[in-house]
This record gives C-alpha cells, sequence and structure tokens, in this order.
C-alpha cells in the first residue's frame, strides 16, 4: 500500500510525461507521411535516335482473336479420312446421320418465345488483360460468362486441355456466385481450327463417353454452370458424330440441371440448326465475320447482310432458345498481306487517330451501317479497317428484339466499345442520340518509344460522336467527332548492350546479404525495390545497400495490388515507404515499380493508376523486359525450378535484339522464399552475359541519370523530420522484434512448462495411488475444526454447515464466524443448528476474511484447523481425506481438490475446465517437489500449532490463504495435496464477477510475492525459491500480460498470409517460412497443451470429461479476461491503491453431486 501517495503521483506524472511524447512522436510521423516527400521536378528525354512508334501490344504466343468463319470448304485432313473404322462403326455413323436428318424434320416451336429480360453474355479471353478489366467493369450487366477455358487435346485418354483464369473465376464466384460460368468447348490448336483432334474425340462411341465423362469432372471441380460447345470447320461427313456427341451430352446434362449452349456459324449449309437446337438448351448464333481475315475488305457485320440471315434462321429456331452473339472488334486489311489483323474498337480508333487528319474521315456505310475509313503509311501500303461498335450493336439488337429472341452474346470482352453497355445487357430504353455521343476510352494502354523506365505523357479522354436516328428507329448515320483515348505511356531507357540488375520483395536477413557479397565480389550495381516493412525489419541492410553504391527503389510498404487499392492508402504506402529509407540513408529515391509488375509495363487503365499516382509524387515508373521468372519455386508439373532453368530463360530473352521487345532491365527476388536458385544463378547470369558482350549499369545510367538526381540528398530543413521517423521506425521495429521473439519464447517456456509440470503430476499420482494401497493414515483420527468465516451468505451458510454435519468424521467442530454481516447470516446460521453441539455460531464486527478466520480458530478445540469458504460444500469423504494425511508429523498443511459446483453456463464450465487443469494440475506437480504456493480456501486443512507458530492469517493481504502457505514452507513444513477431498465452490457465473475475482486474486497473489521476495531465488527455501516462486512471477503474472503479444502474432501472421496469398497468387507468399514456423509452434503449443489437460482429466476420477471439448475455445476466451485481470492488478499494485475483500453476490447454484 503506498500510504503517502508518493507513487501513485510518480506513476501518475511518468504515465503523462509518455504519452504526451509517444503522441508528439505519432503526430510528427503522421505529418511526414501524409505530407508528400519533396522531390525536385524531372522531365526524362527519350533516346533522340529511337523511334516513337505506337506500341500494338506484342503478346506471348496465344491463342488469337479468334475469326468466327466456318469456311466451309476445309477438308478432313488425311489422318482423319484414311481412318479404318470397324462395321460397328460404320453401323453407328449410319444411325447417327439418319437421326440428323430425321431432327431436321421435327418442327421447333416457333410460337415459344422471351417473355423476359434478354440473357446477357459475355465472352472472356485470358490472352488479353483487356478482357478481365472489361470483366471486372461490367459484370453486373451480365448473367452468363463463357471464357475461352477449354480445348480439346486429341488424347482419348486425357481428351481436356484447361487454361482457367483463376482470377476471372474467382471475381465471378465472388461478386456473383449466383451466375453461370460456361466455358467454351473448342478444337483450336496450333493457331488453327484442327478437324484432326475433333475427329480423334467424337468419332467413337468410347471416345465421345470419356470426352463426356472429362467434361463433368471439371464442371463439378471448378463449379461451372454448364458448357458451351463451340466446335468450328466441321466438315459436312463429321456432322453425325457431332450431332451424336451433342446429343449424348445433353442426356447427361439434362440429368445434372447443367446448360448446355452450342455455339454455331451464322449461315453454312453444313450446319443443320433445327437438329442441333433440339440437342440443346441454347444455340448460339455467332453473327459477325461476313468479312474475314482471309477474306477481301468489308463489312464485319453488315445490318442487311444480319437481317437477312436472321431472318432465314428465326423461320426454324425456336426464340426461346434462340442467343443471339453481337460482334464488336474489326479487321485492318493491308495490300502488302494475305491475311488482315484482327484489332479491337480501341485499336481501330488508335490507327484512326494516328492516321487520319480528322475524325470526321471515318466513314458511316449507308447499307451495311458498319463504320471504316482507309488511310494510306508513308511507305504506300494500303490500309481498310472496317469495325463494330456501339451502333452497329444497337442496330443488331433492335432488330434482333422483335423476335423476342432468349438473349445476347458480346464477343467479346475487352475488344468492345465501352459504350454498348448503354445498350448490351441494359434493362432500359435507351435514346441513341444522346446515349451513345459520348464515347468512353476503352481498356488498352497507348505507347510510345522503346524501353523499360515509363512516364505517362497523357491521360485519358472520353471521345465524341454524331448519331442519326431514322424513323424506325434504327441508327442511319454516324460522323465521329472526337476519337477517345487511352493512357499514353513514354517508354525511355533502351540503350543495347547494357544490363541493370534489380531485385524486388526485400530485404531479406538470409538472402539479401548474400546477393550483396555476389554484387561485391563481381563488382557489379544493382537496383533494390524494397518493401517498407522488410526494410524497417532489417535497417542495417538497406544501410549496406547504399553504403556499397547500389540503388534503393520503393516497393510499396506492405506489397499490395495498387491498382486494387484507394487512392489515398497508395499515396500512404509510398510515402511511409520513402521516409523510412530516408530515416535510414539520408536520401530519398525517385525509383518505383508496382508490386506484381509481371511484365514491361501496365496493361490496362487500372494498372496504370498507380504509376500516375507514383508520377505525381515525383517518381519514375522501372519496368522490366527480362524476367528470371525465380519467383517460382516450382514448375508447373511440380518439379523444382531451378537455378539452371533460371540462367537459359534470362539467356534467351537477352538475345532478343529487336526494339520493341528487347530488354536492359533483369528481375530477380531476393525475399518471399526461398531464394537459392536466384543465389546460385546470379554469378552465373553476370559472367555469362559479360561473356556476351552485355556492360551493367544502374537504372540512373539507363535513364541518363546522375546518382544525385536517382536518389537525392535529404535537404537540412527536412532532416529533423527524417531523425524523427527513423525514431519511429526504430520503435516499430523494435515491438515487431520484441513480439516475434516474446512469441516465441512464450512458447518454448510454455512447452517446457507443461511437460515439466505433466511428470511431477504423474508422479504425485503414482505416490497417491501407493498411500491408498497402503491404507495410509486410516487410523489418524485427531479432532478436527472447522473454521467458516461468512459475509452475507444468508443464500448458502445452511447448504455449507449441512455439508460438513454429514462428513464420515466422528470428531469434527465447526466454527461460523459471521464478520459483521448486513443480512440475515448470523441469524439463519444460529437459529438452524441451535441444537446441534457440533456447531458454534459467533459473530463480530466487521473486519476481513483474514480476521474472521483469526477470530474462529484461536478459539477452536481441534488439533486440525480447516479453513472453509461459505460458498463450498464438501463431500463426506473430504474430512477423513484431509485428517489422515496428517499422520505424517513433517505435514504442515494440506491441500485439497476444488471443483466448480456450479456448472450452469460456458463461463461456469471454463472455470471447471481450469481448476482441473491448471489449479489442481499444479497443485499436483508442486506437491512433488514440497513447494504448493496455494493452499486454496475453498478446501485446505492445516495443523493448529503451524498455525500458531505462523502467526494465523495475515490481513496486509487479499491472498490470505496463499501468504500463509507461504509462510508455512518457509517454517520448513511440507505442504500436501489430496486429491480425494473435495470441495464444490460456486465460481462467477458473469464475466464481470469472473474478473472481479480474479482481480482480488491477481492483486493479493502481487501482495504476496512482493511481501514473501526474500525467498525469491534464495537457497534457504529450496524449490519454494527456485521453483514455486518463479513460476508465480513468470506464468501467472507475466504470460498473462503478454499471452495477447502471443495471440496477436498469431492472428496477424494468419491474416498476413491470407492476404499474401490471395493477393501474390501463392507465388508472392513474403513470410512463408515465418508462417510456418508460427503455426508450427503454436500448434505443437495446442496439442502438447490438449495432451497435458486430458492427463489432467485422466488423473481425476469421475470428472466430466465431456468439459475437454471447450479446451481451445477457453483457452482463447479465457486468456483475454486474465489479461485484463493481470494488467488492472499490475497498474494497481504499482499505484498503491487500497483494495477491498470485493464480496461476491452468492447464488446458491452449487450442485453437490458434480
Amino acid at each position: 500500500m503506498d500510504a503517502r501517495g508518493g507513487r501513485r503521483r510518480a506513476v501518475s506524472y511518468g504515465g503523462a510525461f509518455l504519452a504526451v511524447t509517444a503522441a508528439t512522436l505519432l503526430t510528427l510521423f503522421t505529418i511526414s507521411v501524409l505530407v508528400n516527400p519533396f522531390l525536385p521536378s524531372l522531365k526524362l528525354k527519350p533516346v533522340a535516335a529511337l523511334p516513337q512508334t505506337p506500341d500494338l501490344q506484342f503478346k506471348p504466343p496465344q491463342m488469337p482473336p479468334l475469326s468466327r468463319r466456318d469456311a466451309a470448304a476445309t477438308q478432313i485432313s488425311e489422318a482423319a479420312r484414311g481412318e479404318r473404322r470397324t462395321h460397328d462403326d460404320l453401323k453407328a455413323r449410319r444411325r447417327a446421320a439418319a437421326d440428323l436428318k430425321r431432327a431436321a424434320g421435327a418442327r421447333p416451336d416457333l410460337d415459344a418465345v422471351n417473355e423476359g429480360d434478354p440473357i446477357a453474355v459475355g465472352f472472356y479471353v485470358n490472352w488479353d488483360d483487356s478482357s478481365i478489366s472489361s470483366l471486372e467493369a461490367n459484370l453486373d450487366s451480365l448473367d452468363w460468362m463463357v471464357p475461352e477455358w477449354i480445348r480439346l487435346s486429341g488424347d482419348r485418354d486425357q481428351p481436356l486441355v484447361l487454361d482457367i483464369d483463376q482470377k476471372a473465376l474467382d471475381l465471378v464466384q465472388n461478386r456473383k456466385p449466383d451466375m453461370p460460368v460456361l466455358p467454351l468447348l473448342q478444337n483450336y490448336k496450333n493457331e488453327q481450327w484442327n478437324t484432326d483432334i475433333l475427329a480423334a474425340s467424337i468419332s467413337s462411341p468410347d471416345g465421345r463417353q470419356k470426352l463426356i465423362a472429362n467434361l463433368l469432372d471439371t464442371i463439378e471441380k471448378y463449379r461451372f454452370g454448364g458448357i458451351t460447345i463451340d466446335l468450328e470447320e466441321v466438315p459436312a461427313k463429321m456432322q453425325p458424330d457431332l450431332f451424336e456427341f451433342m446429343r449424348s451430352l445433353h442426356a447427361e446434362f439434362r440429368s445434372r440441371g447443367l446448360i448446355l449452349a452450342q455455339a454455331v456459324p451464322f449461315d453454312n449449309p453444313d450446319w443443320n440448326y433445327r437438329a442441333y437446337a433440339g440437342v440443346n438448351d441454347y444455340l448460339m448464333l455467332m453473327a459477325y465475320d461476313q468479312h474475314w481475315s482471309t477474306s477481301g475488305p468489308g463489312p464485319v457485320a453488315g445490318q442487311d447482310w444480319f437481317d437477312s440471315i436472321l431472318k432465314k434462321r428465326m423461320a426454324e429456331l425456336s426464340p426461346a432458345r434462340t442467343i443471339v452473339c453481337i460482334g464488336n472488334y474489326g479487321y485492318n486489311w493491308a495490300n502488302d498481306r494475305s491475311e488482315a489483323e484482327t484489332v479491337s474498337f480501341q485499336e481501330a480508333l488508335l490507327a484512326a487517330s494516328e492516321s487520319l487528319d480528322s475524325p470526321t474521315e471515318i466513314k458511316f456505310d449507308p447499307q451495311s451501317k458498319n463504320p471504316y475509313f482507309t488511310y494510306t503509311e508513308e511507305d504506300g501500303k494500303e490500309h481498310s479497317i472496317w469495325f463494330l461498335d456501339a451502333a452497329s450493336a444497337y442496330n443488331q439488337i433492335e432488330s434482333s428484339t422483335r423476335y423476342k429472341v432468349a438473349g445476347f452474346a458480346l464477343w467479346r470482352l475487352g475488344s468492345e466499345d465501352p459504350s454498348i453497355w448503354k445498350v448490351f445487357g441494359s434493362k432500359e430504353r435507351i435514346s441513341p442520340a444522346a446515349d451513345l455521343r459520348t464515347i468512353k476510352y476503352g481498356y488498352d494502354v497507348t505507347f510510345r518509344g522503346t524501353g523499360e523506365i515509363l512516364q505517362v505523357i497523357a491521360e485519358p479522354k472520353d471521345g465524341i460522336r454524331d448519331i442519326t436516328v431514322g424513323p424506325a428507329g434504327e441508327i442511319t448515320d454516324q460522323t465521329y467527332r472526337q476519337i477517345p483515348s487511352s493512357y499514353i505511356i513514354q517508354r525511355t531507357g533502351d540503350q543495347p548492350g547494357k544490363i541493370a540488375l534489380t531485385f524486388d520483395d526485400g530485404p531479406d536477413p538470409v538472402w539479401t546479404p548474400k546477393i550483396l557479397d555476389i554484387l561485391k565480389q563481381e563488382n557489379v550495381p544493382a537496383a533494390f525495390f524494397i518493401v517498407g516493412e522488410n526494410g524497417q525489419a532489417n535497417p542495417q541492410i538497406v544501410k549496406r545497400i547504399v553504403a556499397e553504391g547500389h540503388e534503393i527503389g520503393n516497393h510499396s510498404f506492405t506489397h499490395p495490388n495498387l491498382g486494387e487499392v484507394p487512392k489515398r492508402m497508395v499515396d500512404l504506402e509510398l510515402n511511409a515507404t520513402q521516409r523510412l529509407i530516408e530515416s535510414l540513408t539520408g536520401h530519398s529515391t525517385r525509383l518505383f515499380r508496382a508490386p506484381f509488375f509481371g511484365d514491361a509495363e501496365p496493361r490496362t487503365p487500372d494498372e496504370v493508376d498507380p504509376t500516375v499516382q507514383a508520377q505525381n509524387l515525383g517518381y519514375i515508373s522501372v519496368g522490366l523486359h527480362l524476367d528470371t521468372d525465380d519467383w517460382k519455386l516450382k514448375n508447373d508439373d511440380g518439379s523444382p525450378h531451378t537455378s539452371d532453368q533460371i540462367v537459359e530463360e534470362i539467356l534467351k530473352q537477352a538475345a532478343i535484339n529487336t526494339p520493341e521487345e528487347r530488354g536492359n532491365i533483369i528481375l530477380m527476388h531476393d525475399s518471399g522464399g526461398d531464394r537459392s536458385a536466384t543465389i546460385e544463378a546470379l554469378p552465373r547470369i553476370i559472367h555469362e552475359l559479360r561473356a556476351r558482350g552485355f556492360q551493367f549499369t544502374t537504372i540512373g545510367g539507363l535513364a541518363n541519370m546522375t546518382p544525385e538526381q536517382t536518389m537525392p540528398i535529404i535537404p537540412d530543413d527536412q532532416t529533423f523530420y527524417t531523425r524523427t521517423d527513423g525514431f519511429v521506425f526504430y520503435l516499430a521495429s523494435l515491438a515487431g522484434w520484441l513480439m516475434r521473439w516474446i512469441f516465441f519464447i512464450g512458447i518454448i517456456l510454455g512447452l517446457g512448462r507443461m511437460v515439466f509440470i505433466g511428470v511431477l503430476a504423474f508422479a504425485q499420482y503414482v505416490r497417491s495411488r501407493r498411500r491408498e494401497s497402503a491404507h495410509f493414515g486410516e487410523g489418524h483420527r485427531p479432532k478436527v475444526s472447522v473454521v467458516v468465516p461468512a459475509y452475507n451468505e444468508d443464500k448458502v451458510i445452511v447448504r455449507t454447515v449441512e455439508s460438513l454435519l454429514a462428513s464420515d468424521y466422528p470428531d469434527i467442530e465447526i466454527i461460523v464466524v459471521d464478520d459483521g454481516s448486513t443480512d440475515l447470516t448470523y441469524a439463519t446460521a444460529r437459529d438452524r443448528f441451535a441444537g446441534d453441539g457440533r456447531v458454534t455460531v459467533l459473530t463480530k464486527a466487521n473486519g476481513g476474511k483474514a480476521e474472521a478466520l483469526n477470530y474462529g480458530w484461536t478459539r477452536a478445540k481441534g488439533e486440525i484447523v480447516i479453513a472453509l469458504d461459505a460458498d463450498t460444500l464438501f463431500t463426506p469423504e473430504t474430512v477423513p481425506a484431509l485428517a489422515a494425511r496428517f499422520a505424517d508429523e513433517r505435514i504442515g498443511a494440506v491441500a485439497g481438490n476444488a471443483k466448480v459446483g456450479n456448472r450452469i453456463n460456458i463461463v461456469t464450465k471454463w472455470q471447471a475446465l481450469e481448476y482441473v487443469t491448471s489449479q489442481n494440475f499444479d497443485r499436483r506437480a508442486f506437491a512433488s517437489l514440497n513447494c504448493i504456493t496455494v493452499v486454496p480456501g475453498s478446501v485446505g486443512a492445516w495443523r493448529r500449532s503451524v498455525l500458531e507458530e505462523a502467526g494465523g492469517f495475515s490481513p496486509d493481504t487479499l491472498a490470505e490463504d496463499q501468504d500463509l502457505t507461504i509462510q508455512v514452507r518457509k517454517l520448513g513444513y511440507k505442504i500436501g495435496y489430496e486429491e480425494k477431498a473435495i470441495g464444490l465452490t460456486e465460481a462467477p457465473d458473469s464475466l464481470r464477477d469472473l474478473a472481479k475475482q480474479r482481480f482480488r486474486w491477481s492483486f493479493g497473489t502481487l501482495q504476496c510475492m512482493w511481501k514473501h521476495k526474500n525467498a525469491l531465488l534464495n537457497p534457504r527455501f529450496g524449490t519454494l525459491g527456485f521453483v514455486a516462486m518463479p513460476n508465480v512471477w513468470i506464468f501467472q503474472v507475466l504470460f498473462p500480460l503478454i499471452s495477447p503479444v502471443m495471440d496477436l502474432m498469431f492472428v496477424w501472421t494468419l491474416v498476413s498470409a491470407a492476404v499474401s496469398s490471395l493477393s501474390h497468387q501463392q507465388e508472392y507468399a513474403h513470410t512463408p517460412t515465418n508462417l510456418n514456423q508460427v503455426v508450427f509452434y503454436y500448434a505443437l503449443f495446442l496439442a502438447v497443451d490438449w495432451l497435458g489437460a486430458f492427463a489432467a482429466f485422466m488423473m481425476e476420477k469421475g470428472e466430466q470429461k465431456r468439459l475437454l471439448g471447450w479446451l481451445l475455445i477457453q483457452r482463447f476466451g479465457y486468456r483475454q479476461v486474465m489479461y485484463w485481470v493481470m494488467v488492472r492488478s499490475v497498474y494497481t499494485a504499482i499505484r498503491g491503491a487500497v483494495v477491498g475483500w470485493g464480496k461476491l453476490e452468492r447464488k446458491a447454484t452449487v450442485e453437490a453431486g458434480v
């Protein structure tokens, strides 16, 4: 107690000082992060000798935008034509052909129309980044997604090749989980429609069944809603096989409630539309490619052509089961090429903006109502571009709507005129002249120049067109007034023969120093794009990077996808990392690379946004063309990704010499997993590239920037903020370091303690069985006095005394001491037991529990004194079991087996679990070493002579039972544990009451530990000083204080890993080793904890083992209560406040049969 209040004042003043200091530091740090770091303006100039040409977005080998024309003239290959069929195969094919003919004669229900809103279907492709951008922007307007994800392989055993875009699938299943995904099944291979693989898959019943089985497995695995069949260039001779396949597939799908749709050419005499409609849920008419890539120039889907053929199709098809596919793309025919280039709407307008003097030169053909334009290059090459846009889509949809078809499908997401979404998938009627006038920019990005250092030189702007509407509501004319444009990015840094090494995601304490050692040995500079949180954790490595002449770049603070977080968060990510770099190195940096930069430059507007933000803060964005793929720990086939593969890949890329594709910047990683392959590959890459004549330089060297421009020195007027930031980052780093070590040390100490306690508890259990078999102390029957201190216990006092009177013990005295109760405790006990000579009821002025106990035992006659809380019930065996142990003259006190008697809710069940697995288990263990620290007030016995020697119960602590126990042990007596002496106590049944009780216990424990501090680590007191008291300080005081840190560390690690896994797509998990360690040690701790709890229950005869089911929840939930209790106790002790008994309301809910 702090009688004069000096300690309280010191604590208050000290706390106020720390609070003001922390608030000041936090304010200064927040200001420095919120205020953008100053970087002098800088405008990069492209290398003068390099051409400034638009980038046509070259792509790796892939499935190109597909020509949808079904070339009937294509013949079956020699392999398919020469296949020898058996007699049964020929009979089956003849039957299929007959069925196909009969199906063609069946009349469809032409009156079945779609009375609801038309289905809106979007075709999706993996090979164009614009497709995912369009999907994200327009998902709410779609009813189905039809992605190009499944192809025939030609292998009858494994007939399917899957190319699932998991990001797109997750997007749909998370945002619109009920929307069907119906992947295309295509016979596209080696950049052509392949009839060989089609014949191999469907020409025999066995092949068809295997294909169907594989499709069903794929649908189930990915939770698809069905399949869209898109088998093209099918010759007439193979049509019966295709029909038979569709019929079988339709039967299987119908029985499973799956959707089956088939994409068919708009007009091909080889296709029996009516027959195929009968074996599909929907027939999808591909109403485009009137002119195609290998035909002459002309409309892609002229309105006159569209209307004529649609009328023919709808004369034989049911509108309610027909979907019209609308195109939105174009072709660029050139007189020097035999095949036109497929272009998106945006690419068509980009060509117009760069080749035409005015947008009005884009013509609108009055007959086909398709836009087109022509131009001639400087070298005389003539181009003709025909394309489809929102105006053509509007006319086609309006023309189709009168048939009340089932829906419309857009080929394809990412190539469309963005204004089409005013028409396509819209539930409202529009005014085309007004609603289609504004042309939004698309999903592509335009580039100028060559190189991998990027600057945005123009931001998007909308376009404008004038639209004329005819009397029937159709669009009869349109004039482009202003062409929309997307971002324009200037590339620079292309210097043939020079190479810059860059490393992302570090620094890492294991891998980055090894990389720096190699670079130092080879005398090669590099740029390290650091993640701020990793730099904060490894400040000395950041300093070493700069000290050894390397560049540092900003790679964000936590490595999020900056295109998917709010813009203000992007600023905070970059500013925090910049401030960290400044505080550690005295330099800022201009270099920036966005996380997840999988290519040399951003491909969609969403990816450009972080670049623009970074540029507005003064950064230059650093891309790459030479990607080592060293982030891969495993190849696609599951084999390890080796250093040989890394070296081979980079040498292959470095050999490319075309200006648009060649690279100067190599991407590697110095963090994010096991980088041993990177370490092995790095010196080989350096040696091989030098042998090929390459020179290593810096990013600044490629950009013609001086070191002072790349990493400017911090101005003198900014050093105050820099020092403040440095101190805050140091504190944060120290806190993180402490959290990690607290977690691991806590886990290791906890594991060690559990094993130690478990062994000792088992040893005590074995000794107790020996005592039981030897009938130790059964004849020892000294007089026993039971003292029951009572304060406002009128609800429970009668039951408590009655349980004592029921004891199987002949010579017992019961003394009830009413400690000045304000209720009827004294009167109730006096009146109830007035005629029983074994019971004495006394009363005194209120003085606290210790004084009441002393008042009682000093008037007792028994050789053994049992102190019993008034809320506790004894079993008949408890008193004799306690008394028998005093046959050993060395015994000064005996602790009984306290149990929770009111297991009525989760709070009391948690306490019941705690009593068995913690309190009693510990007493068993410490009994083996004679260092029990608490003989509990609920069930404990004392030798009267020892009480007299110890001076009785001391009133100067709240834990009078613990205080006396330690004093008795210090006097040299043994303190035993008797498991058969059961006391059923009433535990708090609410968290509020539990916290109140445990605060009293915890505060009393602190008082006792401080009062008997002379015993701590004192050889005179043996295991009490070297085992029991350190156990209390570490595991009862310190552990509850640090357990939230352990929980927080575990949760934070799991959350970080989950976010990293989702955003990194499993490649860029920053801390897999740390995660594995944390999960392993935590799981090990829980496993050992559960085994220890199980062992404790096995030692308790008749205990309810179903309580173990609460263990995991109890360990987490209980710990938070104990944390609050211990923090409050420590704070109260430091302040020196006076704490009273804290009486709990009794509810008489103890059940004697528990």
